[in-house]
């Protein structure tokens, strides 16, 4: 399709984009699952470097999946996986692309990483493996030139994640978000579609 239809087009939408690797299914969050996102949302890892409400309700969960992803979806800025290991269907991550822009562009476009995993599956790898299938989709079917990370400084679990994958940290931006009251510095890396190796 050429840039012109492209644009024509209007928004391209991800409401029924799924991924699977070999231990995972990454789908969109259904209803059925907030009461899993209420209770991972309980933990205080994810509550401390991810910018959800805090304490976060159930209502919190209800507003996220039948408001904000369905609209982040259907503008084709946004898409969040609900992240289930294959054999149990229990949930163990989520991972998303925010900001998705540029699509239109012969260049290619970028979009940004972000991902918490609960508690029980933390350590098992299952947080890296969604995310190079994410950032795999994103280089081979959105055609993306960039993909960024962004977190809290600090978060070396978050790091960890995208440094085996080969995102190149960039710096320190001061001051560049807040959080629960407060200004923060974040940490900045990426991932370009010419040297990514996610098999």
């Amino acid at each position: 399709m050429t840039t012109e239809a492209r644009r024509a087009a209007g928004p391209r939408s991800f409401a029924n984009v799924t991924l699977r690797t070999e231990r995972l299914l990454l789908r969109p969050w259904a209803e059925a699952d907030i009461d899993a996102i209420t209770a991972a949302c309980q933990d205080p890892e994810i509550q401390r470097y991810v910018p959800i409400p805090a304490p976060y309700s159930r209502t919190d969960a209800e507003v996220f999946v039948r408001e904000v992803l369905p609209a982040g979806r259907a503008a084709g800025t946004d898409v969040v996986f609900g992240v289930f290991d294959a054999d149990t269907a229990l949930p163990v991550a989520s991972v998303g692309l925010h900001r998705i822009k540029h699509l239109d562009a012969p260049c290619g476009g970028t979009a940004e990483i972000g991902y918490w995993a609960t508690p029980a599956a933390r350590g098992l790898g299952y947080t890296t493996e969604a995310v190079r299938e994410v950032c795999r989709w994103a280089f081979a079917d959105l055609a993306l030139a960039r993909v960024e990370w962004l977190a809290l400084a600090g978060n070396e679990g978050s790091w960890r994640v995208v440094e085996k994958l080969g995102f190149t940290r960039e710096g320190t931006l001061r001051f560049y978000t807040i959080q629960r009251g407060a200004r923060h510095d974040m940490w900045i890396a990426s991932l370009l579609r010419s040297e990514a190796k996610l098999g």
